[in-house]
């Protein structure tokens, strides 16, 4: 009789705002596509079961799918987003060059905090009229040895096909057959990060917004928890995440304090809301 094997596992879907990463989470669990652009805040998670033969064992793997904020610089959340990921998708689009070229610094955003995880490259919106082809994405992942998929979320194309692989490869590794053929990498990983991010700036609204998300998730040790009050507060005060000014930032603040109050005492709230205040007085 065929052992089968229950296991939970964390991926993250990740790259520049309006790739599609949404949209391809949505066809992968419900086999839907929304043109409708959505704007994330932080991350939201969703779930899906996907049955994995293993060696001389089936996995029922469940999938944890974290779609994590697409603004580049957001780094504190994405940190606290990536810590125990075991898989991700780092998503270009096909319509974007740019896209492209910011790879390198997703990749390293990544590793920084879950170094040497399998990663999948994937090129989407092929339905619509492309900046850049396939041997553009080949060229790329020939340095780093990543699998790709070129993708459309409109028409599902090789969208399974992208999960049921990494789902192989987090389950199985490396030696998943998805990536035996693969040429060597050209450079390390640690040539990768290295020097691939310049962080010295000023400290900016968008700045602070991320180290106060970041802190809010730590609070209430519920980083889903804490994105989706967030989310909430942020509409309650009409607000958009993207340009806030340091006086709606204020108001946000007691808000997200205010919903916190019943898991959180009294007096460390306080004590945040003086230290978000803090940060947001230093906004150049």
């Amino acid at each position: 009789m065929t052992e089968v094997i229950e296991i939970m596992k964390k991926m993250c879907v990740i790259g520049e705002t309006s790739v599609g990463k949404t949209s391809l989470i949505r066809r992968f669990v419900i086999d839907k596509f929304d043109d409708k652009y959505i704007v994330t805040i932080g991350t939201k998670t969703s779930k899906k079961i996907l049955t994995i033969r293993a060696d001389d064992a089936n996995v029922n793997l469940k999938l944890m799918i974290w779609d994590i904020l697409g603004q580049s610089h957001f780094e504190n959340i994405k940190e606290s987003a990536f810590k125990g990921t075991n898989g991700a998708f780092i998503v270009l689009d096909l319509t974007r060059r740019e896209t492209l070229e910011s790879f390198d610094r997703w990749l390293s955003s990544l590793y920084n905090v879950a170094y040497g995880i399998p990663v999948i490259v994937l090129a989407n919106k092929s339905d619509l009229q492309v900046e850049f082809r396939e041997s553009d994405v080949e060229a790329l992942v020939r340095d780093y040895g990543y699998p790709y998929f070129i993708t459309s979320a409109k028409t599902g194309e090789n969208v399974n096909n992208a999960f049921y692989t990494l789902g192989k490869m987090m389950v199985e590794g490396w030696r998943c057959e998805a990536v035996q053929s693969l040429s060597k990498p050209a450079r390390t990983t640690d040539e990768i990060i290295e020097g691939n991010m310049n962080l010295d700036r000023k400290l900016s609204a968008i700045d602070v917004e991320d180290i106060i998300m970041a802190r809010y998730c730590e609070l209430l040790d519920d980083p889903e928890f804490a994105m989706a009050i967030l989310r909430e507060q942020f509409n309650r005060a009409n607000v958009d995440f993207r340009n806030p000014t340091p006086e709606e930032l204020l108001k946000v603040v007691d808000y997200i304090i205010e919903a916190a109050s019943n898991q959180v005492e009294a007096s460390r709230l306080e004590r945040e809301r003086k230290a978000y205040s803090t940060l947001i007085r230093m906004i150049n």
